[in-house]
């Protein structure tokens, strides 16, 4: 059941559980991260394909930019159309901060901003005070794929999100459904980004010859792509 979004009803609430696997491997292998880098990266674009399934327009996209302090920073990337992909980025910062860019095509960008204390709590953070949504999330790793779980308060009578979200995250990773709970559908997500040689080979040959004699190093220009962190390397 990786690399999806699925969706439940339960009580007066909808509950979204992410889980993806491949694509955070091909993410960190484009990036060369492993181990905690890459547990924290897959948590990470689990929670911005989330989002990117609570938009209704499908041309909507998700940034979102992680920094925990003395651990170091990610980005992560996920359209509604079902692209996801991630990466670590250079620089720490003194505090844990979330940072959460909506790419609205209508109503344009929309960036909220959060701090806490882990991921966790930043994720939590956001939905309360950015999306203003009554909710109950968790971001977590299972048997090697990464989990997003969001129960969100519909409007009317209210319910035991807390609850509804523990059992989400004890059964849904098991590929069991909690008693109480109806799929209504799922949405796949897979690894991908809009880049390319040909994109990027423009850009080096837009350099005056100062500038990329500055960038190369034994005769060749080694640049990344900034969303999904794909290395290009040009022979000059």
């Amino acid at each position: 059941m990786t690399e999806q979004v699925a969706k439940y009803m339960a009580q007066n609430a909808r509950i979204f559980c992410v889980s993806l696997s491949d694509s955070v491997v091909r993410s960190g292998e484009l990036n060369e991260v492993s181990g905690e880098p890459l547990s924290i990266l897959g948590k990470l674009e689990a929670f911005a394909c989330c989002i990117a399934a609570l938009q209704k327009n499908e041309r909507a996209s998700v940034i979102v930019h992680l920094s925990l302090a003395g651990v170091g920073s990610y980005s992560a990337t996920a359209d509604r159309d079902g692209i996801v992909r991630g990466r670590p980025e250079e620089g720490t910062s003194s505090e844990d901060t979330l940072e959460v860019t909506l790419q609205l095509p209508i109503r344009g960008n929309y960036t909220g901003v959060v701090t806490g204390h882990g991921l966790d709590d930043l994720v939590a953070t956001y939905f309360s005070q950015s999306l203003q949504i009554a909710s109950a999330c968790r971001v977590f790793e299972s048997n090697g794929a990464f989990f997003c779980i969001v129960a969100e308060q519909l409007p009317g009578v209210s319910c035991d999100l807390e609850g509804l979200c523990a059992a989400a995250s004890e059964s849904l990773p098991q590929g069991e459904i909690p008693v109480g709970f109806e799929f209504l559908e799922s949405m796949p997500f897979r690894f991908g980004c809009t880049c390319s040689r040909a994109a990027l080979m423009r850009f080096v040959d837009s350099l005056s010859e100062a500038d990329r004699a500055d960038l190369a190093e034994d005769g060749r220009i080694i640049t990344y792509c900034n969303a999904c962190g794909k290395k290009y390397t040009f022979e000059l």
